[in-house]
């Protein structure tokens, strides 16, 4: 009895002890098996959010580098502008030309000119007196 007993404790408490370890690895088993899900649910997050900021970003890139091409486009437009501005400058007298001009008309005084309109009444004026003095001398001439 006392040499099978001895046994039967031994294999209990060994039973026991294998237990205990069993459930001890499971409940390690447990935590770890929650830790990897945590940690998957982490990355897949992660992931997601740097995929969002991804496009983000390259959206931000397709409209800044629609913007670049409209400040382009304008610089162009602008500059054909100032190019055409210069052309339009250089055909204008320059201060020079304004000053000779200036003395030729100084020299020529052209306000003491007479207008044509002026020129055709003074004429009739002329042509009216004279019909006026010979109808007169006329008409003297026959009394």
């Amino acid at each position: 009895m006392f040499p099978s007993g001895k046994k039967n404790t031994q294999d209990a408490s060994v039973s026991a002890s294998l237990s205990q370890a069993v459930a001890e690895a499971e409940r390690r088993l447990r935590t770890i098996e929650e830790r990897f899900s945590n940690l998957e649910r982490r990355s897949q997050v992660t992931e997601e959010n740097m995929l969002t900021s991804d496009r983000k970003i390259k959206s931000e890139i397709r409209l800044t580098s629609s913007d670049v091409s409209d400040v382009k486009a304008q610089i162009a437009e602008l500059t054909e502008k100032i190019k055409e501005v210069i052309r339009e400058l250089q055909g204008f007298a320059r201060a020079e030309d304004v000053d000779v001009i200036r003395k030729y008309l100084n020299l020529i005084e052209p306000l003491g000119f007479v207008t044509q309109n002026e020129v055709d009444r003074i004429v009739r004026h002329a042509v009216e007196e004279a019909l006026g003095q010979q109808l007169s001398e006329q008409g003297t001439g026959k009394e």
